[in-house]
């Protein structure tokens, strides 16, 4: 039951992160990516603190070291790196190339987790991947620039580190201190950084603007990354990690109905191998190696 939960847990996660990528091609128009990032952790922050929990296990130094590179790396630098590339791009193929993360965490999960790659695991990585490079195949319209690439991918690298670490982490702490204390982290590394947001015209944006910030403050990272650490706690790191591609079929779908972006008669087969691959990760999921903690969703 509790692999099923996680199931759940990860759909709805990538699923939301789907829609973030069509609110924030809206947002982005008036608030520049940098003060974007950190209204988001700002609000995510005020989200999570009045639900944070007692430490079952005192941290250590080695403990907010990690949490301090996780947040540094998966925040701050991947969150800044995300908007940038997809103000440079296009909704669909923003969401596809952050969903190249799970290839980054595959090989991120041996030497920092020990968690090797089955065969199996192997080829569901390869038809998923397959299937979102089919669903960006040409006719999908809506290009992307070679710096937008660039920085989608240096978001999906980083976002590999952050999910690695915290599966590292969550073996000794639970989901309240992964979350709030790599999210405190990523908005302390970006207040040099972020005086413009002092300077935006508050008083000129509409409602649907700050419904936008809402929706990408508190939905998709105070809810979603808490859906997505839990997620974590319940299966291997590879097979998990395949739940990222479903972000470019929700991206690509909201990218069509929102903003008017075409759709790709290659949308549909494209979305059949990325389910394929996940059914696939989720039948042969390797089991936790004996005398390997389990990993806390509890505190």
């Amino acid at each position: 039951m509790a692999r099923w939960r996680g199931v759940v847990a990860l759909v709805l996660a990538t699923a939301i992160w789907g829609g973030v990528y069509v609110v924030s091609r809206v947002v982005l128009r008036e608030i520049p990516p940098v003060p974007l990032v950190e209204i988001r952790l700002g609000l995510t922050i005020l989200a999570l603190l009045p639900f944070y929990r007692p430490l079952a296990l005192r941290p250590t130094l080695g403990d907010y070291a990690v949490a301090l590179v996780s947040g540094t790396l998966g925040f701050a630098l991947s969150l800044v790196a995300q908007f940038y590339g997809t103000f440079w791009s296009s909704a669909h193929v923003a969401s596809l190339v952050t969903s190249s993360s799970p290839a980054f965490i595959a090989l991120l999960a041996l030497p920092v987790l020990g968690e090797r790659l089955r065969g199996a695991q192997i080829w569901a990585i390869a038809l998923a991947l397959g299937g979102a490079v089919v669903v960006m195949a040409p006719g999908a319209g809506g290009g992307a620039t070679p710096r937008g690439v660039l920085m989608l991918v240096l978001a999906a690298v980083t976002w590999a580190v952050y999910t690695v670490l915290n599966r590292r982490l969550g073996r000794r702490q639970g989901l309240w201190f992964i979350t709030v204390t790599t999210t405190s982290f990523g908005f302390l590394a970006l207040i040099p950084a972020s005086g413009a947001i002092l300077s935006l015209p508050w008083s000129h944006y509409g409602v649907g603007l700050y419904l936008g910030i809402a929706y990408i403050g508190f939905v998709s990272t105070a809810i979603a990354m808490y859906l997505w650490n839990y997620g974590f706690t319940q299966m291997p790191a590879a097979t998990a990690s395949l739940f990222l591609f479903v972000q470019p079929i929700v991206g690509t779908v909201l990218g069509v109905l929102a903003l008017g972006e075409r759709l790709s008669p290659w949308l549909w087969p494209g979305a059949l191998l990325i389910m394929a691959g996940v059914v696939l990760a989720l039948r042969n999921g390797e089991p936790r190696a004996a005398g390997e903690p389990a990993l806390r969703a509890d505190a």
